[in-house]
């Protein structure tokens, strides 16, 4: 492996990372929506984007949003996406992104940090519990398309 590093996004990122998107869920929707989103969230200072990058090339990325949850009475983490292209998983690089990204909510002095994946991803449950995401909960979900 080569030169591996983990940084902030940059606005002139936003097309390399939408096509990631594109290979992480693919026709979800168009290019050109995911760029827009990306540059409308990069507005919000709640929310927080990493991405890691081999020698240059961006193989992977995660992203949080924190909120204010009154309930809890403070700050809540949501990790949003957290992908690696295929050819670089088993690497470490998906432990490197999510430590960046807990130390970064630590930081923003959260309460919880959040995640969800499917029942049958193993690999993304496993990476998760290693680095201490451990309460199991239910999360529902329905589309508005």
């Amino acid at each position: 492996m080569g030169s591996l590093k983990i940084r902030p996004l940059n606005e002139t990122d936003a097309f390399t990372l939408a096509l990631l998107a594109e290979e992480f869920m693919p026709e979800e929707t168009t290019l050109e929506k995911r760029v827009n989103t990306l540059m409308q969230a990069l507005k919000n200072p709640n929310y927080q984007l990493l991405l890691a990058e081999i020698d240059g090339e961006t193989v992977g990325f995660v992203d949080q949003w924190i909120i204010h949850d009154f309930v809890h009475g403070g700050k809540l983490s949501y990790i949003q996406n957290l992908y690696v292209t295929p050819k670089h998983r088993e690497m470490g690089i998906g432990s490197q992104l999510l430590q960046g990204i807990i130390k970064r909510a630590k930081d923003k002095e959260v309460l919880e940090i959040h995640v969800v994946t499917e029942f049958e991803n193993k690999p993304a449950i496993n990476l998760y519990k290693k680095h201490g995401l451990t309460k199991e909960s239910l999360q529902l979900e329905m589309e508005c398309k």
